[in-house]
Formats: C-alpha cells, structure tokens, sequence
C-alpha cells in the first residue's frame, strides 16, 4: 500500500526542505514505479571526506578490525562470519566507527528527512531511526543477492500476497552513491502488485554460490556483467551516477549483482515510521531491522550525542526497541 501524503504536509515540504524538487513527480513515479533517482542529496556534503570516510570503514572490516559486516554468501541475516569476503560495512552511526558523526549528520539531513516524511505521509517527528549500512564490492568474489521483497516471502500464494501488498510498509530505504553504481536490479511496478508467473519463479530461484576471482579465466572474469538468464521481463537495472540516490519500496523485486573488479561505495538506509496512532508501526517493520542486531543504539550516551534531527527518531527507536524486547521475531527472508 502507498501512501498520499496529505496537501498540508507535501505543501510544507515543497517549501522547505524539499524545494528544489518537483514534489508531485516524485510522489507519482514512486506510486507507479516503486522507485525514483534524485541528484542534489550531497550538495551540502564534502565528497570526498564522505569517500575517505567509507574507504577507512572497508578497509577496517577487510582487515577485521570491524566485526559488523555482511558476509559473501549470505544475503539476508543472519550473516556467516567465517566468510572472511564482504559486501557490506554495518552500523556506520557506531560510536566505535570512526567518523561516525559525519555519517550520523548525512543519515539525519534535511532533504533525506524530508524525502522520507514525502514517501511515508508522515511529519518528521513520527519517523523511526532504523539502518545505516555501506554497500561495497567484495575483495575476492563475483556474489549475487537473489530476487526478493524485504518483508514478503517468495513462497507466498496469490491471495497471501495480496493481502500483504494491501497493507503499509511503514519504511521506506535508499541507495545514495559515492561512486557510480550499477549493481542494482529492479523490477517496476512490482511494489504493488501480484507477481507474473516469470517474476515468482525468478523470485523462487537460488543464485549460484559466490566465485573466487582467482579461480576464474580473463575470459569468465571479463563477461561479469551482472546479468542472470532467470531475470523477468521488465527488468531495470538502476544506473546511479556519483552523487545521485535512489528511493525504493522495500516490495519492489529487486535483487543485487557484485563484482569485485568495479568499486562500490554507497550509503544504504532505512527509516519508519511510527505510524498515525503514535505506536510502533508494525511486527513486519520491527523485524526488518530489528533483525540486523541494532541493539546497540540503545545506550543513553548514543542517543544524547546525536544531532538534534536524529533525537526524535532516536526515541521512536526505542519505543519499537522496547516493545519487542525479548521477543523472538525471527527472520524476513532466508538465504
């Protein structure tokens, strides 16, 4: 389900924070399309300190001096730390982190904020503190992410998949490149609506297990493209250039395609939304990120020395926090 953000709230926005762009193209190709680019996110940030922030984070985690990382191989939590390969730096806010303040103060922006309040039809102080990760190509293998949605299951029949497209998200994520960026796939118009029949099988099927580098041919290393003969009709690959980001629903099918021989560095985040009623928006929504072990952000000290447009979500946070504490939610997705 899409959300129609009322005129008082997108008029506020359009006059604000999201001035300089066009409120009602985004909000249409969202609704159509489950996705959009924008330019202009990194306008009132250094690219290169963000660059030389992100390029100290990765090589912490190949060295192993970051535990907090998605292993090759595994696509969804929990991940395998014997995996020695990477493909994404965790929890960039950690106090432990260096410069976490920068990336605590891109996470919290204005136009990021305001783009999230757009999308879920929700003023800024009811959104929800969730993930900030990093996206990066792995050291030494060719590794895919199967076709998923973040929150529906691929074995779901029609009416199930109905139903649980007809009900909100309440979260709403992005890919914001710091390079260019071609490793995702998607397939438009699939945020809301029943899967084709060439869509659940590519839903359905596994990708083939990560590749060493080193045990490939030039010829096998050179034709890496990041395509896969089981990708549906109507497939998109997303094409960021430096500086440009994309918002998606967490229901559109996508999948990722990584390569070690083309750098990838790009910011990856989600917030939520507490919903109408002021209550956790969602059990669906909690276990998307609760999932990813954030129990760390629970410390007074942390949420203290937060910018003060984080301060609010941090709180949201914890009210989702402790709802669900000690409860067992599980997992999305498998693999």
């Amino acid at each position: 389900m899409i959300a129609n953000p009322t005129s008082s709230l997108k008029d506020q926005l359009a006059a604000t924070s999201l001035a300089k762009y066009n409120v009602d193209e985004l909000l249409e190709s969202f609704k159509t399309n489950g996705y959009f680019v924008v330019d202009g996110i990194f306008d009132d940030f250094d690219m290169d300190a963000l660059r030389n922030a992100v390029a100290e984070a990765v090589t912490m985690t190949r060295e192993g001096k970051w535990p907090h990382r998605r292993t090759t191989g595994k696509a969804f939590p929990p991940y395998d730390m014997s995996h020695l390969d990477s493909w994404g730096v965790q929890h960039l806010m950690h106090p432990e982190l260096p410069h976490h303040e920068l990336f605590a103060k891109f996470y919290g922006s204005p136009q990021m904020l305001g783009l999230a309040s757009l999308l879920l039809d929700a003023p800024t102080e009811r959104l929800q503190m969730e993930l900030f990760n990093l996206l990066i190509n792995p050291k030494d293998h060719a590794f895919a992410l199967v076709w998923h949605r973040d929150d529906i299951r691929p074995d779901v029949d029609g009416a199930e998949e109905r139903a649980l497209l007809d009900t909100k998200t309440y979260g709403i994520q992005w890919n914001a490149a710091l390079y260019d960026d071609e490793c995702l796939f998607v397939v438009p118009g699939t945020h809301d609506r029943i899967r084709t029949e060439s869509e659940v099988i590519a839903n359905k099927t596994a990708v083939p297990p990560a590749k060493l580098i080193k045990e490939m041919s030039p010829e096998e290393v050179s034709k890496l493209d990041g395509s896969w003969d089981v990708d549906p009709p109507g497939t998109l690959r997303v094409r960021l250039k430096a500086g440009q980001t994309a918002f998606y629903s967490q229901r559109i099918l996508h999948r990722a395609s990584y390569v070690p021989t083309a750098i990838r560095a790009t910011l990856h985040g989600a917030y939520g939304d507490m919903g109408p009623d002021w209550q956790v928006g969602s059990e669906t929504r909690a276990r998307n990120f609760l999932q990813h072990q954030v129990d760390w952000m629970t410390t007074p000290e942390f949420g203290e020395k937060l910018p003060d447009s984080l301060k609010p979500m941090w709180k949201n946070y914890m009210r989702t926090q402790q709802k669900y504490a000690g409860v067992d939610l599980g997992f999305s997705l498998d693999g």
